[in-house]
C-alpha cells in the first residue's frame, strides 16, 4: 500500500541508527535533598502521617477516657545532720574525703534518701495508718490467697515504694516526698506521716543502736577489769618471786647500792695496792737507801741519833783517845744504836711487803665479790624488763578501762536524747484535682509525638518503597530521558468521561489529560533523534501490567491522527491484548503470516480511527522468539516501513522473555514503560542492561499510571494538575456548566 502522504520531514529512519548519546544522564549521583523534598514526601504519603497521628490520639484519648484518676501529694520535709561523733567523741571530719570525692554530709543525706525509701518505713506506715484495712490491701490479698500474711505484707511495702517519689532538693537540707494514688485520701495520708514514721524508724534505730553499744561495752568492761585484776597481781607476784623492793629507784635497791659499794672499794684498794706495790718494788731495788724507809720517822730519829753520837765519840777520841772510858761507853752505845736502826729497816722491810701482799689480797678479794654482785645486777636486768613488760600492760588495761567506762557513761547519758533534726516546712495538702490524666497537656503530647511518629512513619514507609516515583528517579536510575508522564485515571474518572475504558481515549477524548499526556510523549519521540524521526518503535516494560499495551494503542492512534498511516502491530504472541483491545478476532495474524499461512494483507486490519491499521497477534507459538530472529520478520518490518509512516510495535516485558531484545535491533528505537509506584529501581537497572547488551537504541521512558498527588515536586505533577484544572473548567462550560461547579478529577 503506497502511501501519498510522506513528507520531508518524516523520512524514514534507518534501522542502524546509532544509540542515542547518554552521556548527559551520567552526570554525578549525588543527591542533593531540599527542604521541599521533604515536603514533598509528607504531602505524598500524608495518609501513613494523619493515621498514625490519629491513631495516637484516639488511644492517648481512650487511656485517658478508661483510666482511674491519679492523685499525688506532696510534703517537704528538713533532715538536718546529728553530730556522729558524739559517741565515740572522735572526729566528724572525713580523711577520705579528698580521695573518694565526697563528703561526709553528701553520704548523710544519701542515706537519708535511702531510709526513706526503705520498706521498714513501709512497714511502719502499714502499721501506724492502719493500712491493713484499706481496699488496696484487701485487693492485695485477694490477689494473691495463697501468700502468707508476711509476704503480703511485703508486697504491699515493694507496691508503696513504687507510688513513693524522694526528691532531695539540690543546695539544700529539704526532701520533697510524693504519693500518687487513685485513692485522694490515701495520697495525703502517706506524706503526712512520714515525718513522724521516719522520727519513730530513727529513733528505734539509734535505741537499738545504744543497746547494742552498751552491751558491748558492758563486755568489754567485764573483760577488762578481769585484765587489769590479773596484771596487778602479776606485778606483785613477780616483785615477790624476785625478792626486790623497788626496781625502778637505784637508791632504795640493795643489790645495786652493793655493786657501787664495791665498784668503789675495788677503785680504792686498786690505788691502795699500786702506792704499796711502789713502795715495795722501791725497797727491793734500793734497799735501806729506799724513800719510805729513809722518810720513816723512827729511822730519821735514830739515824740523827747515831750520827750525834758518832759526832761525840769522834771528837772525845782526838781529846781523850780510845781508851778513855767514856769513849767506850759511848762507841757501845753507838753499836746498838746501829743495831737497833739495822733491826727498824728490816722491820720497815718486812712491813712493807706484808702491806702489799695484804693489799693484793684484799683487792682480789673485792674483785671477786664484784663480780659475783655483777651476775646478780645482769639477773636484776632481766627481772627489771620483766617487770617493765608487765608494768606497760598494767598500765594499757587500766587506761582502756577507764577509757571505756566514760564511753559507757556517754552512751547511757546520749541513748536518752530525742533526735529532733527533722521538721515539715510544706506539709501534706488534699489535692483539689487528679495530678493524670490531664487532658490538655496529654492530647498536646499526643499530637506531638503522633506528629512524630507520623513524619518518622512516613518517611520509613518512603525509604522502604523501592519503586520509581518520579521523572527524576527514572533518569537517574535508568540513564535515559522521561519522554512524559501518563496519569492515572480511576473508574470515577472514566465515570465522568462516559468511557468504560482506556482504550483510544487519545481518539474518542482527544481533550482529556491522558490524550495531552499521549501527545506529549509522541512530540518528545518525535524530537528524540536529531538526524530524523523513528519509524519503528517498540514499546515494552520490565514487568507484566505496566500498561505498554494501553499505551500503545493510544500512542498508535495519536500517531495517525496527522493524516499518517500508523500501523500496530501485537508482538506479544505469549499474551495477545491488541485484537480484543479493537474487539477483533486473533486470526490471521502475525504468527500466521511468518508461518507462511497467511498473507500480509490478510493480517492488517483497519480500526475505528482513520489512518490505524493494526496485526493481531495470531496463534500463540511454540517459540516465539525464533520467530522475532527470522528472515521473515525482518523482511515483514522492511515491507512495513515502505507501506506506513509510523510503525508501533507492542511486545512482551523484558526480563523473563528474549522477545523484546530480538526485536528491538530491527527497529529505530525502544520506548521503555514505566509503572508509576511499581516498577522497582532493580527491575528498571535490569531493564536498561538487557537493552544495553543488544547495543539496542533506546529513545526514553515513559512514567505510566502515575497518581497526581504521589508525583514529584513541580514538574509533571504540577502541570498535570494545572492541565486538569484548566481543561475541567472549559469541558464544564462546553457542557454548560458553571466553572465554580465543576469538579477536580
Amino acid at each position: 500500500m503506497p502511501n501519498s502522504n510522506q513528507t520531508d520531514m518524516l523520512v524514514p529512519a534507518s534501522p542502524s541508527m546509532p544509540p542515542a548519546p547518554t552521556g548527559y544522564y551520567l552526570q554525578d549521583e549525588e543527591e542533593k535533598h531540599h527542604l521541599r523534598d521533604y515536603w514533598h514526601v509528607l504531602k505524598k504519603r500524608k495518609w501513613w502521617f494523619f493515621g498514625v497521628l490519629m491513631a495516637i490520639v484516639v488511644l492517648v484519648a481512650l487511656v485517658m477516657l478508661i483510666m482511674s484518676p491519679i492523685y499525688k501529694v506532696t510534703a517537704t520535709l528538713q533532715i538536718i545532720q546529728d553530730n556522729p561523733s558524739a559517741i565515740m567523741g572522735g572526729n566528724s571530719s572525713d580523711p577520705l574525703a579528698s580521695l573518694t570525692g565526697t563528703s561526709v554530709i553528701d553520704r548523710f543525706y544519701e542515706t537519708q534518701n535511702n531510709i526513706l525509701l526503705s520498706p521498714s518505713l513501709c512497714y511502719g506506715l502499714i502499721e501506724s495508718l492502719n493500712l491493713k484495712q484499706h481496699v488496696s490491701y484487701k485487693q492485695m490479698e485477694l490477689d494473691y490467697p495463697d501468700d502468707t500474711p508476711d509476704a503480703i505484707r511485703q508486697r504491699y511495702a515493694q507496691y508503696m515504694l513504687s507510688n513513693l517519689k524522694v526528691e532531695p532538693v539540690k543546695n539544700s537540707f529539704l526532701f520533697n516526698i510524693s504519693y500518687m494514688s487513685t485513692d485522694k485520701s490515701l495520697s495525703q495520708m502517706i506524706p503526712g506521716a512520714m515525718q513522724s514514721e521516719y522520727l519513730k524508724l530513727a529513733m528505734n534505730t539509734r535505741q537499738q543502736s545504744y543497746t547494742m553499744l552498751r552491751e558491748w561495752l558492758n563486755n568489754e568492761l567485764e573483760r577488762l577489769g578481769h585484765k587489769l585484776q590479773l596484771s596487778e597481781k602479776s606485778v606483785y607476784e613477780h616483785g615477790q618471786k624476785k625478792d626486790f623492793l623497788s626496781l625502778e629507784d637505784k637508791d632504795q635497791n640493795v643489790i645495786v647500792q652493793k655493786y657501787v659499794d664495791l665498784s668503789r672499794l675495788l677503785t680504792t684498794a686498786q690505788s691502795q695496792t699500786a702506792v704499796k706495790e711502789g713502795m715495795h718494788k722501791q725497797i727491793k731495788e734500793q734497799g735501806a737507801d729506799a724513800p719510805g724507809i729513809t722518810n720513816h720517822p723512827l729511822v730519821v730519829q735514830l739515824r740523827n741519833q747515831l750520827v750525834d753520837l758518832g759526832a761525840q765519840v769522834s771528837g772525845q777520841k782526838k781529846i781523850f783517845g780510845p781508851r778513855f772510858p767514856e769513849q767506850q761507853s759511848l762507841t757501845t752505845k753507838m753499836g746498838e744504836l746501829r743495831n737497833r736502826l739495822n733491826d727498824e729497816v728490816k722491820r720497815l722491810e718486812i712491813s712493807i711487803k706484808a702491806d702489799y701482799e695484804a693489799a693484793v689480797k684484799a683487792e682480789n678479794l673485792i674483785r671477786n665479790e664484784l663480780d659475783l654482785q655483777k651476775g646478780k645486777v645482769i639477773d636484776l636486768q632481766s627481772d627489771l624488763v620483766n617487770h617493765h613488760v608487765l608494768t606497760r600492760d598494767l598500765q594499757t588495761n587500766q587506761t582502756l578501762y577507764e577509757g571505756l567506762l566514760a564511753r559507757m557513761k556517754e552512751a547511757s547519758v546520749t541513748s536518752t536524747m530525742v533526735s529532733s533534726n527533722v521538721s515539715v516546712i510544706t506539709p501534706a495538702e488534699s489535692p483539689y484535682e487528679p495530678w493524670i490524666p490531664k487532658p490538655l497537656l496529654f492530647l498536646i503530647l499526643a499530637v506531638i509525638l503522633g506528629s512524630m511518629f507520623g513524619v518518622g512513619t512516613t518517611f520509613f514507609v518512603e525509604y522502604l518503597d523501592n519503586s520509581i516515583k518520579s521523572t527524576e528517579e527514572l533518569e537517574k536510575i535508568c540513564h535515559i530521558p522521561a519522554l512524559g508522564v501518563v496519569p492515572y485515571v480511576d473508574s470515577k474518572e472514566l465515570a465522568r468521561e462516559n468511557l468504560d475504558s482506556m482504550d483510544l481515549i487519545t481518539y474518542s477524548r482527544p481533550q482529556s489529560m491522558i490524550a495531552e499526556a499521549i501527545s506529549h510523549v509522541r512530540t518528545s519521540i518525535m524530537l528524540s533523534i536529531s538526524e530524523a524521526p523513528p519509524q519503528a518503535i517498540i514499546v515494552t516494560s520490565a514487568n507484566p501490567d505496566e500498561g505498554k499495551s494501553t499505551i500503545s494503542m493510544n500512542l498508535a492512534a495519536v500517531m495517525a491522527s496527522s493524516e499518517r498511516k500508523c500501523i500496530l502491530i501485537d508482538c506479544d504472541l505469549r499474551k495477545p491484548t491488541i485484537n480484543k483491545l479493537f474487539k477483533q478476532p486473533l486470526q490471521p495474524g502475525l504468527t500466521n503470516y511468518l508461518t507462511g499461512n497467511a498473507t500480509l494483507e490478510e493480517i492488517i486490519r483497519p480500526s475505528s480511527v482513520p489512518n490505524l491499521y493494526f496485526i493481531p497477534a495470531g496463534p500463540n507459538p511454540p517459540n516465539p522468539n525464533e520467530l522475532f530472529s527470522s528472515a521473515a520478520f525482518k523482511r515483514l518490518l522492511e515491507r512495513l516501513r515502505q507501506d506506513f509512516d509510523h510503525l508501533i510495535i507492542d511486545s512482551p516485558p523484558l526480563i523473563g522473555f528474549a522477545d523484546a531484545r530480538s526485536i528491538a535491533v530491527n527497529v529505530d528505537g525502544v520506548l521503555l514503560v514505566f509503572r508509576h509506584h511499581s516498577t522497582t529501581k532493580e527491575a528498571g537497572r535490569l531493564a536498561m542492561h538487557l537493552l544495553s547488551q543488544n547495543n539496542c537504541r533506546i529513545l526514553g521512558g515513559v512514567l505510566t499510571m502515575a497518581m497526581k498527588d504521589r508525583l514529584g515536586y513541580g514538574g509533571y505533577g504540577g502541570y498535570y494538575q494545572y492541565y486538569q484544572k484548566y481543561y475541567s473548567r472549559y469541558r464544564d462550560e462546553g457542557n454548560g456548566k458553571s466553572p465554580e461547579g465543576s469538579e477536580l478529577s
